[in-house]
């Protein structure tokens, strides 16, 4: 009996010495090649990663050299793919041959390269990623073969035959207007991305998405025709397009999305469609220039920072459906004369209105529970507020120098004021604090040298000792 387990003891003893073997093959990295504990491997100027199908992909090139032809294979592994900003920030590559055998080249793979003049891409690239050439500001010449199965090269700009993309378009066209060709669906993601000598765009009925930053730091873009067929625009699509002057969205767009306009600092007029239900953080930022905003009647909320800076703003009429107002929404829109509440608002977020010099009247509605600290701060021109009856608090800083403000109104709810709540109201006179508030915060009323009546809850509040600090006409509080 202890004989045949041996026996079979024996025979088991080559699957185990092979199973152990097979397990050092595949964490032992090819001969030549040096492994971090990250599962890089390194190999010269390149590291690279191995891939489950046996290549490699080349994950970062830290050489400084001028020409560079990428290597066929690192270590004896052939390389296949080029990862997402492998060669990105080397201002000093000037041309690049990219062998046959490559098949992908990943997002951003040579972001800022600017000096990059020249790129050879083989027949054997079949997948593209976002602009590989972004911010290339010196490129000229994409060598691509005639008929390369994937791509296509023509007057200075690459596309992508397979998904009828335009990848890229480069800096160093010569200035002017561009017509996209008929047949391309999609602006790939920064594909004009700080193109300066772009003036002009036409975009094709066949064209539906514009990516993100597509054409973010087109400086000198003054005008561009969207088609109806488009119905998506990402994320940053037209920042700092400084040069535009006004922009028709077509009826097919729902949403705009985060900072598609911001810093566009010379927009002066947006026709956005009705059938927009959303604007996106900071979709208008800093778009110093913009006179008017007629918003589309589906738009719920009012996002963060959506039109912070927009100086240039005088009114603004919010439609029926929107409830909430985020935070910073108009800050510093230092023109903002006036601005039409629906009755539905039932939110105004932190700093909603802070900044906004020449706001001289705001009628929240009485169901408003939730306002934000500062959402007010510095509205030099506002002098009257009545709080909502259905709010609770007064939060910290909310009309913290608000100099012309002469009378607020506070409802019999309110249980705290917040600190710094009236900083510096200097023209604040008379203040009834309801019998419901428990609390007055720090410095809540500093510096309102001409208020000269407080009528205090009773029963006492808990008042913080510098409450009234630097309120030099007060007399006769306990």
């Amino acid at each position: 009996m202890m004989l045949n387990c041996e026996v079979k003891t024996m025979r088991k003893l080559p699957a185990l010495l092979l199973a152990c073997m097979l397990c050092l093959l595949s964490v032992c990295p090819p001969a030549g090649a040096s492994s971090p504990d990250n599962g890089v491997l390194v190999s010269g100027d390149y590291e690279y990663i191995l891939q489950d199908n046996g290549t490699a992909m080349i994950t970062r090139f830290t050489g400084d050299t001028d020409v560079v032809v990428v290597p066929a294979r690192l270590d004896g592994v052939p390389v296949s793919s080029l990862g997402e900003k492998s060669f990105a920030w080397r201002p000093s590559l000037l041309d690049v041959t990219i062998p046959e055998g490559i098949t992908s080249i990943g997002d951003y793979a040579f972001l800022y390269c600017t000096g990059l003049a020249a790129v050879f891409l083989p027949d054997t690239l079949n997948e593209i990623g976002r602009n590989p050439f972004t911010a290339c500001s010196m490129l000229s010449d994409i060598i691509v073969s005639e008929d390369h199965p994937a791509l296509l090269w023509e007057d200075g700009v690459l596309f992508s035959r397979q998904d009828h993309r335009l990848v890229t378009f480069t800096a160093m066209r010569p200035r002017g207007p561009y017509s996209v060709p008929a047949g391309m669906t999609t602006i790939g993601a920064s594909a004009f991305y700080a193109c300066n000598n772009l003036t002009e765009l036409i975009l094709p009925d066949s064209v539906t998405t514009i990516g993100q930053k597509a054409f973010g730091l087109c400086t000198s873009l003054r005008s561009a025709v969207l088609p109806d067929s488009i119905d998506f625009i990402g994320a940053s699509a037209f920042y700092g397009c400084r040069a535009l002057r006004s922009l028709i969205i077509p009826d097919s767009v729902t949403s705009i999305a985060e900072k598609t306009f911001e810093d566009c600092t010379g927009l002066r007029e947006l026709l956005l469609p009705g059938s927009v239900r959303t604007i996106g953080d900071r979709a208008f930022y800093n778009c110093s220039a913009l006179e008017t905003a007629e918003l589309p009647p589906r738009l719920k909320v009012i996002s963060r920072s959506s039109f912070a800076g927009c100086r240039s703003l005088v009114h603004v009429t919010l439609p029926g459906r929107v409830t909430r107002i985020e935070n910073g929404a108009f800050l510093n829109c230092t023109g903002l004369e006036s601005i039409d509440l629906p009755v539905g608002i039932r939110s105004v977020g932190a700093n909603a209105f802070s900044g906004c010099y020449s706001l001289r009247e705001v009628s929240l509605p009485p169901d408003c529970t939730e306002i934000g600290p500062g959402a007010f701060r510095s509205c030099f021109a506002l002098t009257s507020f009545k709080v909502p009856e259905s709010a609770e608090e007064i939060p910290d800083e909310l009309f913290a120098g608000c100099t012309g403000l002469a009378e607020v109104f506070l409802p019999s709810g309110i249980r705290f004021i917040g600190a710094r709540a009236f900083l510096a109201c200097s023209q604040l006179a008379e203040v009834s604090i309801p019998d419901s508030v428990r609390s007055i915060g720090q410095q809540a009323f500093l510096g309102c040298r001409n208020l000269r009546h407080v009528s205090l809850p009773d029963p006492p509040a808990d008042i913080a000792p510098n409450a009234f600090e630097q309120c030099g006409s007060l007399t006769g509080l306990p």
